[in-house]
């Protein structure tokens, strides 16, 4: 708490700004201004839940917007992450694509959609593939929060929060309008071909949009002497629509539907398996402003079925996750400088999951979700604002086993000798968490802000730390019904600068977590495996893990940078005339310890650094004709490998063979500089086309935490046409 008090006493006390700067602090603009650039766009909504300029936010954040990912035209939205600060994006496989922010993944990080949360009861610490079941074309922007997030959006925002947001955002005309646009993408190192199509039609009252996306990838190639790995491949059909109605009185109400389905996916560190995933969502909206009781409201309803099936050589897992849920935001002005964005949540999980090859099922859960928040934003000072945050959350969690019959031979055994009890599996638990959060910025002058922020976020534990009984990526999880949750405090410092030519950020935190929820190897039935394909002995993936809290603090700490500068003119016309040329970069270190293991923590990441150079007719992009730019992506050898986590096969040098030695001694990941090319060009009003070559020394590598090698010199192409 020492830093975000130091820093609100010291601006409170300190001077206020001359008043011509007191005129010129945090107004908010609807769009790029021609007077500066920005290293993100200006307006943040999942920040504080309503638009705000992002320099304004006490806060951490990294933007994608429309812009940055016509320019990107990432793989998936998993993708469209890696080379942020603060954000590493691991491949479990080709259509992996897991990001770990500030050293925490999986369930410690809360996933959006369109503002609607994908978290179940049923995520676990390790990847998962919630960036990869959506729809990559359909996307508009990313909003990520760096660091917790509990109080706006409750259970496991520890590391942070990824809100990707789809196009679908309409505007109503005054007349009968019409239009659409076809997008397709093309990638080398995996013959990758894409292809969506959209159509939307309004009118004052009305208006309608549907899309449509189909894709097909094959084995991805790896760098120089790494070949074709095989199996990876995988395709996917998409499709999505939202209807609207202008309700007058700046009231609208909207439908949406979405639904994904990819009919098979393939894995290179596990050959035998081949997997489904079904997704669709239905999601009813209502917006309106300027009522008696508040400036804004929102309210959504939605139904979201996410439906998994692993066919593998020994068994098989199929889970369906289904969600009901509800939220109303509000924001409400009290007096000039003061104003309270609040709302209520409730959701419920209904989790099942079973193995058609064995015949039997783990217990099914019902979670339910109830809770209540605040977030008051306080002009103190002119120059000073204070933002204050509060959330209330009540969990309840059900299970309820199979008929004994059809549980796993190996939980029967434990049933019957007392290993584990029919209370173990037949649960009826409630926990209640009060967090918060407080952040000040302080506008130093008219070009830098300096923030703190100090806040406490927490994680329930859900069905997979509880109850689950079945392989995981690299052990079999048995059940553990005996588990804490687990709460962390986050501090961070940071700076915010811009003037007309650059923009610059700093940002230095530490997190500690609390009774962490960790996974480690443990017996069940008296064994320390799981004899999955019944030859009797201990195989890879056999190994029993456990979930228990840790017996002291886990820590992380971090340092973040991110830059862009304009060229002088009189340094650049001589040789390039009237393009304009700029620098960019990020830089990233972390570290982090389970005391209570004495251990490193799971998930950090190495040092790593990005360079680049551009070259554009205009630095606007409503203006810009055409860009260019070469960077490097620079990243340091890492070592730092918990000892549970040797076995892993992202630190193998096969990852489909157990026996072939570590990836590299220590063991370690080695280090790696990989150079990316990449260019567009706006053919007319009506159609953009990028161009971009990545790995252009075809260089062989692999990204920490993945089990497949990163793609060789890939070349990407993009076209969008907009009718």
């Amino acid at each position: 708490m020492l830093p975000t008090l130091t820093l609100g006493l010291a601006v409170l006390l300190s001077p206020p700004l001359p008043a011509q700067q007191q005129e010129q602090k945090k107004e908010p603009a609807p769009e790029r201004q021609d007077e500066d650039i920005r290293i993100v766009p200006e307006i943040v909504v999942t920040a504080t839940r309503t638009p705000e300029d992002v320099l304004d936010v006490p806060r951490s954040v990294t933007i994608l917007d429309e812009v940055d990912l016509r320019e990107l035209a990432p793989r998936t939205p998993a993708e469209a992450l890696r080379f942020q600060p603060g954000i590493w994006v691991q491949k479990t496989g080709h259509l992996g694509g897991a990001p770990i922010i500030r050293g925490f993944m999986g369930n410690q990080v809360v996933y959006l959609f369109d503002g609607i949360r994908r978290n179940t009861a049923s995520l676990f610490a390790g990847p998962n593939s919630f960036l990869q079941n959506i729809d990559a074309l359909d996307v508009d922007r990313i909003e990520v929060i760096r660091g917790p997030g509990s109080v706006l959006y409750g259970s496991d925002a520890i590391g942070g929060v990824i809100n990707v947001i789809s196009n679908e955002e309409l505007d109503f005309t005054p007349a009968l309008d019409w239009g659409g646009r076809a997008l397709g993408r093309f990638g080398s190192a995996d013959y990758e071909t894409s292809g969506r199509i959209e159509g939307r039609i309004s009118t004052s009252r009305f208006n309608a949009f549907i899309g449509g996306t189909r894709r097909n990838l094959q084995d991805l190639r790896a760098g120089r002497g790494g070949g074709l790995q095989t199996p990876g491949s995988w395709s996917e059909h998409d499709w999505d629509g939202q209807f609207g109605w202008n309700l007058g009185q700046q009231q609208r109400l909207d439908f949406y539907v979405q639904s994904f389905y990819r009919p098979e996916g393939t894995r290179y560190d596990r050959p035998n398996w081949i997997q489904t995933n079904e997704r669709d969502m239905y999601t009813a909206r209502f917006r309106g402003k300027d009522y008696d009781f508040a400036k804004s409201v929102d309210v959504k309803a939605w139904y979201h079925s996410q439906k998994n099936f692993i066919d593998e050589k020994y068994w098989d897992s199929d889970s369906v996750d289904r969600t009901v849920g509800a939220e109303a935001v509000l924001e409400s002005q009290f007096r000039d400088g003061l104003s309270l964005t609040y709302g209520f949540t409730a959701y419920q999980d209904s989790v099942s999951k079973w193995n058609p090859q064995a015949g039997t099922a783990t217990p099914s859960v019902d979670w339910l979700d109830v809770g209540a928040f605040g977030l008051a934003k306080w002009d103190a000072r002119d120059d000073v604002r204070v933002d204050i945050g509060l959330r209330v959350e009540r969990f309840t969690l059900n299970s309820t086993a199979p008929p004994t019959s059809q549980l796993d031979s190996e939980v029967q055994d434990a049933l019957s000798n007392g290993a584990l009890t029919q209370e173990d599996l037949n649960l009826d638990q409630t926990n209640v968490a009060l967090t918060g959060g407080v952040g000040v910025s302080w506008y130093v002058d008219d070009e830098t802000t300096l923030y703190s922020h100090l806040g406490r976020a927490f994680r329930a534990p859900n069905k997979n730390d509880m109850l689950n009984f079945g392989a995981f990526t690299f052990g079999f999880n048995v059940p553990s019904a005996n588990v804490d949750p687990e709460t962390s405090w986050s501090y961070e410092v940071g700076m915010k600068k811009q003037t007309h030519d650059s923009a610059f950020a700093i940002a230095a935190y530490y997190t500690l977590v609390q009774d962490g929820i960790i996974s480690e190897p443990g017996s069940f039935n008296g064994s320390s495996f799981i004899d999955v394909n019944g030859n009797g002995v201990e195989d890879a993936g056999e190994q029993v893990y456990v979930k228990t809290n840790s017996p002291d603090d886990i820590y992380v700490y971090g340092v973040e940078l991110q830059g862009t500068h304009y060229l002088p003119r009189q340094w650049t016309r001589p040789v390039f005339d009237d393009t304009e040329v700029s620098l960019y970069g990020n830089f990233t270190w972390l570290t982090g310890r389970d005391k209570g293991t004495d251990e490193p923590i799971d998930r950090a990441f190495p040092m790593n650094a990005l360079l680049g150079i551009r070259f554009e007719d205009s630095r606007y992009a409503v203006k810009r004709r055409w860009w260019a730019a070469v960077e490097a992506w620079m990243v340091d050898r890492f070592s730092r490998i918990p000892s549970d986590r040797l076995g892993d096969p992202a630190f193998l040098l096969d990852p489909q063979d157990s026996g072939s030695g570590f990836l590299a001694p220590g063991p370690s990941v080695p280090g790696y500089t990989i150079f990316t090319a990449r260019g567009g060009v706006r053919i007319n009003d009506a159609a953009d086309f990028t161009l971009a070559i990545q790995n252009v020394t075809d260089k062989l590598y692999r990204v920490k935490d993945s089990r497949i090698n990163a793609p060789g010199v890939n070349v990407v192409a993009a076209l969008e046409v907009r009718f």
